[in-house]
């Protein structure tokens, strides 16, 4: 992503989690999601660039980043959803300078809004060990990487019954 509003230096203890949980819940989200998360985190590659590579919209990457966000995010609040929404939507190569000064309206709106912004960028560097777990073996970087083979076995089975049944009638 994109510059950060805090420095790099540490992350508190507070915001640490279970990596086997969040792990758990990434692992949850679809394949195409995870693909994209794992572009991004591990490749740092811009939305832009994730879209041409899998054809897809940048309104599409962003969905899906967000997707990513609201899974990691340990306290679900209004607030937290927001401030999810606006951090992935500032990466975007979209995003307009009206929505980078609305954006500071809501930053500048309630002290909570700064802090849930600021919650959700150490939520984004805490991410790194998860994504590196769930991108071993580097099966996000394959153009087919998200086809599911279930979903895949399943239309197969389909396809034969139907050929089967056709074949039966003939």
């Amino acid at each position: 992503m994109t510059r950060l509003l805090l420095p790099l230096e540490h992350l508190p203890d507070s915001i640490e989690q279970d990596d086997d949980a969040l792990l758990w819940r990434l692992n949850r989200l679809p394949r195409r999601v995870q693909q994209v998360f794992l572009l991004s985190r591990l490749d740092q590659l811009p939305f832009a660039s994730i879209a041409q590579r899998l054809d897809l919209s940048c309104a599409a990457i962003e969905r899906h980043m967000n997707q990513v966000l609201q899974a990691a995010q340990q306290a679900r609040t209004p607030v937290s959803r927001e401030a999810c929404l606006w951090y992935v939507r500032l990466q975007s190569p979209d995003v307009t300078a009206s929505e980078r000064i609305d954006f500071r309206r809501w930053l500048d709106a309630a002290p909570e809004h700064l802090q849930a912004f600021h919650d959700t960028e150490l939520r984004w560097r805490t991410l790194l060990a998860p994504a590196r777990m769930l991108g071993h073996g580097q099966w996000y970087r394959q153009p087919w990487a998200a086809v599911s083979l279930g979903g895949c076995s399943v239309a197969v089975g389909l396809g034969l019954a139907a050929l089967l049944a056709i074949g039966f009638w003939s």
